[in-house]
């Protein structure tokens, strides 16, 4: 199996609802737009790294390389969706808040919300 940035998105997206916190449903709804926040940065900064010539990169390592940008990249995708700097998260929550605390969301209820929001992603 080839190695590619959806393969990546999807493996996170699994592992998302396998570690969905416990709590109550605003903490997980929380969580799981944070992830989303952190795809939706994650496409922006492959996107910002594919401008880059690696033909003019002094220092390229080929498929090593291109892995360990891949990680770093994702990596730095989750600290912006930690911060909170470009609000992604909030938006999401403000909007979903109502139906998952009033209808006493299930885990299954929160995990359906994140593959419908991660289904327009990738």
């Amino acid at each position: 199996m080839e190695l590619t940035a959806a393969n990546l998105a999807q493996w996170n997206a699994s592992q998302l609802r396998l570690e969905l916190p416990g709590g109550n449903d605003r903490t997980r709804l929380r969580a799981v737009a944070e992830e989303f926040e952190s795809l939706f940065a994650k496409q922006m900064l492959d996107s910002m790294r594919d401008t880059l010539n690696p033909e003019t990169d002094l220092f390229n390592g080929g498929m090593a390389q291109d892995i360990f940008d891949d990680m770093l990249y994702d990596e730095y995708a989750r600290m912006i969706a930690k911060s909170g700097t470009l609000g992604i998260a909030d938006l999401i929550v403000k909007q979903y808040e109502g139906q998952v605390t009033s209808g006493g969301a299930s885990r299954s209820a929160v995990a359906a919300l994140y593959d419908s929001v991660q289904a327009r992603v990738i």
